[in-house]
């Protein structure tokens, strides 16, 4: 009998069931029942044949032959060094973006915070855009959309356009970094767009930007990757046109660049670069030496386990009708490993997903890291927490594994004797197979929800192929995240303490107890 045939018979049944159980509500009601008939007695017996178990596949189907395609990335070199990265897809939009060296690791030798105006400036205006509006003039017609993003290591310049749209979006592309307008009004309207963005995040409740900025420099001092994201206030006004030219004449060189793109054609964008990026010289020239900017040889990374406190004071009040809380930020923070050493990196992850965190208030479930080990030995049981999250910044020659908290300013010795304790557990309570398989699966779930999104595809395409010369796709780093063992996580934790901890603390820190104590609470913590 065929399936189909089968179908109508058990919806049938389903339908004979109901009238039955109709008649019978009748009858209670005129307290005179009627039998169940054979034809009911039947019906029944067959959906309960027909229905699976819920650990089973539905309708026996075989599903042996169905795999997920493997979306290739596609990688080439142009004649001038640059790297192309593409990935065909699925959809109207396509989205590219010019990744490159750039960020605050690299500031060293500049103005710190020199990176954080660059950013303001990207899209602003250019040799054939006069402004950001003639920019956008042309990009609306493909329901374009522009970002630009600089963080420690990297720099990124994307745009989304309609398919069609492809090769304005290249010719845009190529003129806003290759050719910018840079001249004393732009950086002066940069300069301004900074200090917006500086006071803005004084007034939010969220202090993860300013907080990062302290504990990296807490962890690597004054240079690489303790130098600021956020330009300091003192230095917004003291960077000049001159200096922007020579940062982009030492950082925007073709072997520090990556041209990645989602849902195109490699040979039509290969062509394409080849036709913006590879023919014509930048405005600030070529580089006087074309050695690869390195994270390693410019800039090594140099741990020195350090303690920094930023008492800032917070003013909120100005944009709330209730004022909010003070609040004072907490990090403790212990050097882990780089995003290329493949024994640790990814086992690194799922312990960060296993230690979990977040706020005190959550909409979510589950889902949301409601499980982790800072929800539930943290924010469940110590009412003053505000906030208690982990969170690991991996680079290429070190990493940082930050463990942050907030709470009231007089609470603030609490909540580092309470984060110091529940970090101590890695060094000596096991793991449960539980907890690590629950980790597995919530990081596989974030991977491939991601990898959907174009916008992150394509920056992890332009990341992994600027930074390893390659590309791991989604099945690659899933089998790598499902053999990760509870060994391995025990691994990668007591290797956390193999060095010194550092501490950073932005607000009222006036409850902060000293270095040294602090010092001395994590040390204690981590002993039987």
């Amino acid at each position: 009998m065929s399936r189909l045939n089968k179908g109508h018979q058990l919806f049938s049944a389903c339908r004979r069931l109901s009238n039955v159980k109709l008649v019978e509500s009748d009858a209670r009601t005129n307290q005179h029942p009627v039998p169940q008939t054979r034809a009911a007695s039947s019906a029944v017996e067959n959906i309960r044949q027909a229905r699976p178990s819920l650990d089973q596949p539905a309708l026996n189907l075989d599903d042996s032959g169905f795999k997920v395609p493997e979306k290739a990335t596609q990688i080439s070199t142009l004649q001038n060094g640059m790297k192309v990265a593409t990935e065909n897809s699925y959809g109207q939009f396509v989205t590219i973006g010019l990744f490159a060296r750039v960020g605050a690791r690299f500031d060293d030798g500049f103005t710190p915070g020199i990176s954080h105006i660059l950013e303001r400036m990207a899209f602003t205006g250019s040799r054939k855009y006069p402004s950001r509006a003639d920019i956008m003039a042309d990009l609306d017609q493909y329901g374009g959309l522009v970002d630009c993003q600089v963080h420690r290591e990297v720099g990124m310049y994307t745009l989304s356009v309609l398919a069609n749209g492809l090769e304005k979006a290249m010719e845009i592309l190529a003129d806003v970094t290759l050719h910018p307008h840079i001249s004393q009004e732009r950086l002066e309207a940069a300069q301004t767009a900074v200090m917006f963005h500086l006071e803005d995040l004084d007034m939010q409740a969220n202090q993860d930007l300013r907080l990062a900025d302290v504990i990296h420099q807490a962890a690597y001092g004054d240079r690489g990757l303790g130098m600021p994201r956020l330009c300091p206030d003192e230095n917004i006004r003291s960077i000049t046109n001159d200096e922007l030219v020579r940062y982009l004449q030492a950082k925007m060189c073709p072997e520090n660049l990556t041209l990645a793109a989602v849902n195109v054609d490699h040979a039509e964008f290969e062509q394409l670069a080849q036709k913006y990026f590879g023919s014509e010289e930048p405005t600030w020239g070529s580089r006087a030496t074309g050695t690869i900017a390195s994270p390693e040889s410019e800039t090594p990374a140099l741990y020195q386990s350090g303690f920094v406190k930023d008492d800032r004071k917070m003013e909120r009040a100005v944009v709330h009708a209730n004022q909010l809380p003070d609040v004072s930020h907490y990090s403790l923070a212990y050097r882990s490993c780089s995003y290329r050493d493949e024994d640790d990196f990814v086992a690194t992850c799922v312990l960060n997903t296993l230690m979990g965190g977040g706020s005190s208030f959550s909409a979510g479930g589950p889902g949301k890291g409601l499980y982790s080990r800072l929800y539930t030995n943290v924010l469940s049981r110590h009412h003053f927490a505000m906030s208690a999250i982990a969170t690991n910044y991996p680079y290429a020659d070190s990493g940082l594994f930050t463990f942050n908290g907030s709470c009231a300013p007089a609470e603030l010795g609490r909540l580092a004797e309470v984060m110091s304790a529940e970090v101590g557990r890695l060094a000596k309570d096991p793991f449960t197979e539980e907890e690590v398989s629950r980790a597995k699966q919530q990081m596989l779930s974030l991977l491939f929800m991601n990898l959907e999104s174009r916008a992150i595809n394509l920056e992890d395409i332009g990341r992994q192929v600027l930074e390893l010369g390659l590309r791991e796709g989604g099945q690659q780093l899933r089998q790598k995240i499902i053999d990760v063992t509870v060994d391995d996580i025990t691994r990668v934790a007591r290797s956390l303490f193999s060095s010194p901890p550092s501490f950073a603390a932005l607000g009222d820190v006036t409850a902060l107890p000293s270095h040294e104590k602090l010092l001395q609470i994590a040390h204690e913590s981590t002993q039987p």
